[in-house]
């Protein structure tokens, strides 16, 4: 299994990823992941791709080092529970400490029991068990 970063998006690849993780990509946002801060990692297994995700980059004023923050993780059905989620994180890990990142964070439910599974099994911490989430819709 080969981990890449994507920064000059083919268009049917980025639409082929979004559209079999269920979300709509936006074409203007074909030049978004060319930001050094803004990563997108592609997993390939045989040539074709097993998963994917992207992640930020976060500035904050009060810290000096900045955080790395995992907005979405998606492996393709066919290529689950066969390392790829793992592979996927490991080069997260590895690019947010050649950043010089304080963390990675990443948000899910207590009602994904595969996403907790994943970010257990790669080292994350569950560090409070009553964060609650708020969404303003504008």
């Amino acid at each position: 299994m080969k981990v890449e970063r994507m920064r000059e998006l083919d268009g049917k690849l980025i639409s082929h990823l979004f559209q079999a993780a269920g979300v709509a990509f936006i074409a203007a946002n074909g030049t978004f992941f060319q930001d050094e801060d803004n990563i997108l990692l592609v997993a390939r297994e045989g040539g074709q791709a097993a998963g994917f995700l992207y992640a930020y980059v976060l500035e904050a004023p009060h810290d000096l080092r900045p955080k790395m923050f995992l907005y979405s993780i998606d492996v393709f059905p066919e290529f689950q529970r066969r390392g790829v989620g793992t592979a996927l994180i490991e080069e997260l890990k590895r690019l947010a400490s050649d950043r010089n990142c304080s963390e990675i964070f990443v948000l899910t439910n207590a009602s994904n029991p595969a996403a907790n599974r994943l970010y257990q099994k790669t080292g994350g911490i569950r560090e409070n068990p009553d964060d609650v989430m708020y969404v303003y819709p504008l």
